[in-house]
């Protein structure tokens, strides 16, 4: 049963809560991480800028695990903490006590894994994209940011244990999936869709806008395209645990490739996997699959939806 207080608030006061609890959580997370930082990895406050060495192994540990608790902070607890306020049963607001059918979750696999050729080859396009001549300044930032993120990622991805790849799948692929479907469709998709009144329009303002949070901009088409999949997953079925999954093979495909394959992939060039020489004859029928597969979803989904209706 929903609040009848913060439910009934117009949407821009909702959409402040939410921003309001990420902050807080943000920064209170951030404090406690820091110390907890200093006192497992034994750091004292004049080391922390070195962190940023990517050439010294010994840093990564630590921003590994400040990179876990800034995506709980951020994505998974305010969600969480806003679905209470919202209707003090968080898990009942994100569906999360919602069981996901066999048949459409082994549909979304499919999915993520056959999209996977399109999503790199609109990557590809994105990067060869030029701004004007008198942007050139914004460009020269954007390709530096572009950069920075690239080494980040490459040596996040870099390891050569099982638990390294453990600690990987853990920060790459459960938390960010589960955390930014949660924030994302199950809060921000709801809020926007009851501002808007149009679910077409919400579930494309949530995907730009989740594109844009990750500052990644020669990345930013594949991303936007991921989260209209991933909205429309949520809004067809009302369970969150489809994007989420959708989500999490997404990301779980390179952390493995990386690991599993280290002598074939390499961790700079995962986003042009299905790409090369034929590319455009892998695209189509990978565009043909992924187009059956979502109708199959959203006509099972539809006729589910359906008969819980009569039911109930």
């Amino acid at each position: 049963m929903e609040n009848p207080f913060f439910s009934s608030r117009h949407p821009i006061m909702q959409l402040l809560a939410l921003v309001l609890i990420a902050v807080i959580s943000t920064l209170a997370i951030g404090v406690f991480s820091l110390i907890a930082g200093s006192i497992i990895f034994r750091l004292q406050p004049n080391e922390w800028m070195g962190l940023l060495d990517m050439n010294n192994p010994a840093n990564l540990p630590v921003l590994k695990f400040m990179q876990i608790t800034q995506s709980l902070s951020m994505f998974v607890i305010p969600p969480m903490v806003f679905g209470w306020f919202m209707m003090r049963k968080p898990l009942e607001y994100l569906t999360l006590n919602k069981n996901p059918d066999d048949r459409l979750m082994i549909s979304v696999l499919v999915l993520a894994v056959a999209i996977l050729p399109v999503i790199n080859l609109l990557g590809l396009w994105n990067e060869s994209m030029k701004l004007p001549g008198f942007l050139t300044g914004i460009e020269n930032w954007m390709k530096k940011t572009e950069d920075q993120a690239a080494v980040l990622t490459t040596a996040f991805l870099t390891v050569n244990s099982f638990p390294g790849y453990l600690v990987n799948v853990l920060m790459i692929v459960l938390i960010p999936a589960i955390g930014e479907e949660f924030f994302f469709r199950g809060a921000l998709q709801k809020i926007f869709l009851r501002w808007f009144r149009n679910p077409h329009v919400a579930i494309f303002f949530v995907a730009i806008l989740f594109s844009a949070f990750h500052f990644q901009f020669y990345g930013f088409l594949p991303r936007v395209v991921l989260g209209l999949i991933f909205g429309y997953l949520f809004y067809w079925s009302g369970n969150i645990w489809y994007p989420i999954a959708a989500h999490a093979i997404n990301n779980f495909i390179p952390v493995s490739l990386t690991y599993f394959f280290r002598d074939k992939f390499d961790p700079a060039e995962l986003d042009q996997v299905g790409t090369g020489s034929g590319s455009w004859l892998w695209a189509i029928p990978a565009i043909l699959l992924s187009i059956a597969v979502i109708t199959y979803f959203y006509r099972t989904s539809k006729s589910q939806l359906t008969n819980n209706s009569i039911e109930s």
